[in-house]
């Protein structure tokens, strides 16, 4: 089974895989709910079995938010699409990813880093 990572936003959102004892990131998307699940099925297409592990934004006391709110819609629309979802808390995982880029980036590569850190997250390899 091939694990996909995503650390969702409302401008971009990272993508990451994990195949074959590997987490990489991968180009993240760029707009709407649709090109994320078109990248998605680009990505069904290549690997059999896929799950999504998707990062959900809670504040640091545990509350809810308004883009966790809507990750939840997001999970729920990816499912009812026919993909199977996971939610991970993904509280750090951008500042982690900053840490390791040393920047912030607009072509996305933070986004896919913190993607990544979500994976280790789930595979408890950090």
């Amino acid at each position: 089974m091939v694990l996909i990572g995503l650390d969702y936003g409302k401008k971009k959102t990272g993508v990451a895989v994990f195949r074959e004892g590997v987490v990489l990131p991968v180009d993240a998307v760029f707009g709407s709910w649709g090109k994320i699940r078109s990248r998605l099925e680009e990505l069904s297409a290549r690997y059999e079995g896929v799950k999504i592990i998707l990062g959900l934004p809670v504040a640091a006391s545990g509350k809810p938010t308004e883009l966790s709110i809507e990750v939840e819609l997001f999970s729920r629309w990816l499912n009812e699409s026919g993909f199977a979802v996971e939610l991970i808390n993904e509280v750090g995982s951008t500042v982690a990813a900053m840490q390791l880029l040393g920047k912030k980036d607009r072509k996305g590569r933070v986004d896919s880093l913190a993607a990544c850190e979500i994976l280790k997250r789930h595979l408890n390899l950090i």
